[in-house]
């Protein structure tokens, strides 16, 4: 603990347990919809705290605890807290000693930390009963990284009633120990994107008869880095090119390239923009290469979602309160270009996205990296933030 942060931890006798049920489900990834032990590790856990639980189909749970229903929160608010499950298929190479212990698979978003830390504040709701400060319905989300999750945890009723308040929160390794909240848009619109390269296809010594499709892919790739370094938009944004693929022999020039990517802006006017600037690209390369290109979002873009401004106060008190001055309050310039389909929970209530800073100096390998880490340091403090913002929800008409 950084020795400028004076705040008086009241969880600590949780600390070592909160540590062992992340490093538990580190050891145990699972990827989307296929979160079956972990779904089972959920349900054991808080069916022995007496909680019901709601299964969303097929590993999700919506969790209440029955001290609830009683007359002691008739007038208490409903919040909702969301935690993902989801591992990515990433072949793990940190070397932790509780390292996954499944080939290709790995917890490299800090999902393990969400779901652990989110057990552990519904054993101390399950403990305080009466005198927690408000309702709370927690999600177990299956799938959010393939995007699959929320749409079904919605349709299971999730935010049915419609909660006073939506909540998640994320761990990041940017920087090392601390707390960060956007001040309004707290998410980027992103969507995935193919690109296919038709050339004709022959053999290398009649080149003149062929059209070289994997020439023209690069200059697609070329174009579109350009784009990003010439396109001034009004928030941050990008495309990228992450997968290329195409040819079989060398000695023929190959009729077909794919090209995998992706497109990123802090706002939809950028997003559109950037959007008709590479269908113009691709129709000039297609002139100049003879090739025809094709490109095709197979998904609906992810929407960008903003923090309601009442909770944005709420979470920044609670930050400084638990990370003094390493709690960061951010504006839209400083916009991480990421994208999440909690999106749907906001366009049905109010919400906050809160950030956990848990960098480890000399070890900050990004989001989705095989050497990925967490401080499990900042855990404690995430446990203690979230329950002074719930507080503060429950305190929100007197502010």
């Amino acid at each position: 603990m950084p020795e400028n942060t004076k705040y008086q931890r009241r969880f600590e006798p949780y600390e070592k347990e909160l540590i062992e049920i992340r490093r538990h489900l580190h050891r145990h990834p699972e990827l989307g919809l296929q979160e079956f032990e972990t779904s089972a590790f959920i349900r054991d856990y808080l069916e022995k705290l007496g909680y019901r639980l709601t299964k969303v189909e097929p590993t999700g749970w919506i969790a209440e605890h029955p001290c609830q229903e009683t007359a002691a929160f008739a007038d208490k608010k409903q919040v909702v807290l969301r935690s993902e499950m989801d591992a990515l298929p990433i072949q793990e190479q940190t070397g932790l000693p509780f390292a996954s212990e499944r080939e290709g698979v790995m917890h490299a978003c800090g999902h393990d930390g969400i779901v652990a830390t989110a057990l552990i504040l519904a054993k101390i709701l399950a403990k305080e009963k009466e005198q927690f400060p408000v309702k709370v319905r927690f999600l177990f989300e299956p799938a959010e990284e393939i995007g699959e999750g929320a749409k079904r945890m919605l349709s299971a009723g999730a935010l049915e009633p419609k909660p006073d308040a939506f909540l998640m929160f994320h761990y990041a390794v940017d920087m090392p120990f601390g707390m960060a909240v956007h001040e309004g848009q707290a998410s980027a619109m992103i969507n995935g994107m193919e690109i296919r390269v038709h050339g004709k296809s022959s053999h290398w010594c009649q080149a003149s008869q062929g059209i070289d499709s994997i020439y023209a892919a690069s200059l697609v790739v070329q174009a579109l880095h350009d784009l990003n370094e010439t396109y001034q938009g009004k928030g941050p944004c990008l495309v990228g090119i992450g997968t290329f693929h195409g040819g079989e022999y060398s000695n023929i020039i190959t009729d077909l390239v794919t090209l995998r990517g992706n497109i990123r802006a802090a706002y939809e006017e950028d997003y559109q923009a950037l959007d008709e600037k590479m269908q113009a690209v691709l129709q000039e390369i297609e002139k100049r290469t003879g090739t025809r290109i094709e490109i095709e979002y197979p998904k609906p873009a992810v929407l960008p979602f903003a923090n309601d401004a009442s909770l944005t106060r709420i979470a920044a008190a609670a930050g400084k309160k638990v990370f003094g001055e390493h709690f960061i309050l951010e504006d839209e310039n400083q916009l991480f270009l990421s994208g999440d389909n909690a999106y749907r929970y906001f366009q049905k209530s109010r919400g906050l996205f809160s950030v956990f800073l848990a960098g480890i100096p000399g070890k900050t390998y990004p989001l989705h990296h095989p050497k990925f880490q967490i401080d499990e340091a900042v855990l404690p403090y995430s446990l203690e933030a979230l329950y002074e913002i719930l507080a503060g929800i429950s305190r929100e008409e007197e502010n």
